[in-house]
């Protein structure tokens, strides 16, 4: 899904570049040196970007973002865009808010949409997503509940 940059504020280029010139276009992560403004493009996984880590991307307190390598910003995200996409196809296929907003019975645990079910039971296109390795803390690299 592509970015709505509205939910950014106006000047998110400059907070990012600020953030990006702090960490010394290095990934505050794995340690990656990226690619700086003018350097020759040569590979997405030295592109650096900025990661809202509450993943608000109004929230630009500085504690709140930090400067990741392409491959580590999509790793910290992927747990949060499928949460996003599953609340968006099930509120598409129940006839709610195509803005994600979850149909009320499935948190009740009585939804009736048997695609749902079966993401929640960690099932998804018969791929098993049970014992995934949830977020990892950016500053401290240790998975959820271990820092």
């Amino acid at each position: 899904m592509p970015v709505d940059w509205k939910l950014y504020p106006p000047d998110w280029k400059a907070i990012a570049q600020r953030i990006k010139d702090a960490a010394g276009w290095k990934c505050q992560h794995c340690g990656k040196q990226c690619r700086k403004p003018g350097e020759r493009f040569d590979s997405h996984t030295r592109t650096l970007t900025v990661s809202h880590l509450n993943h608000d991307p109004a929230d630009c307190r500085e504690e709140n973002l930090r400067a990741l390598c392409a491959p580590c910003h999509l790793r910290y995200d992927r747990h949060h865009h499928a949460e996003t996409r599953k609340k968006r196809l099930h509120g598409k296929e129940q006839g709610g808010s195509k803005t994600g907003t979850e149909d009320r019975s499935c948190k009740a645990g009585v939804c009736q949409d048997a695609a749902h079910r079966d993401m929640e039971d960690g099932e998804v296109e018969g791929h098993s997503t049970q014992g995934q390795v949830g977020h990892r803390n950016v500053g401290t690299g240790a998975a959820e509940g271990e820092a």
